[in-house]
């Protein structure tokens, strides 16, 4: 398991994680970088795990999840030729739009189309892949109401895009 970014609240660490087999194949010294430990990072990373037990991020992050997967599909059960999948753990979510250019009659991806919109309406999503997928990462920390919010734009956003000349429905 290869871990970064997030674990230190955004100090350069990183980590690796796994069976000590698999690592005593490792030359010392072979798993190393920029985002190697020092200090102040590691006491970020320990303050990071810290505050994740005590305001309970954990259990926040799969109800969370579960709420806006739930939402997203059944947005996708609206729109079946639009939307061709919902993936994703927790709050790390990717949604597919249709690859094949059946629900896309000038051959336009829709995702850059649906983030524009959303941004527009003070929702950032960043469109991701070689395929025409928009990913959602909202922050651990997430409330019910602003899932809520998050979907309530989202659907608005690509029924504007669905709407409009370039998309047949």
């Amino acid at each position: 398991l290869v871990f970064a970014k997030g674990i230190a609240s955004g100090m350069p660490l990183s980590g690796i994680a796994s069976r000590k087999e698999l690592m005593d194949l490792q030359p010392a010294g072979s798993q190393g970088g920029t985002y190697a430990g020092n200090a102040v990072a590691c006491a970020a990373a320990n303050a990071t795990i810290d505050v994740m037990l005590e305001e309970g991020l954990l259990a926040n992050t799969l109800s969370r999840g579960e709420q806006f997967m739930g939402g997203l599909r059944a947005i996708q059960a609206k729109y079946p030729g639009i939307i061709s999948d919902v993936r994703g753990r927790g709050l790390m979510i990717g949604l597919e739009f249709n690859g094949d250019g059946s629900a896309v009659s000038s051959g336009v991806s829709i995702g850059p189309q649906v983030s524009a919109r959303c941004l527009e309406k003070g929702m950032l999503l960043l469109t991701t892949s070689v395929y025409d997928t928009l990913r959602f990462i909202p922050p651990l920390t997430v409330s019910e109401a602003e899932v809520d919010e998050a979907l309530a734009i989202f659907e608005e956003a690509l029924a504007e895009v669905v709407a409009s000349e370039e998309i047949a429905a």
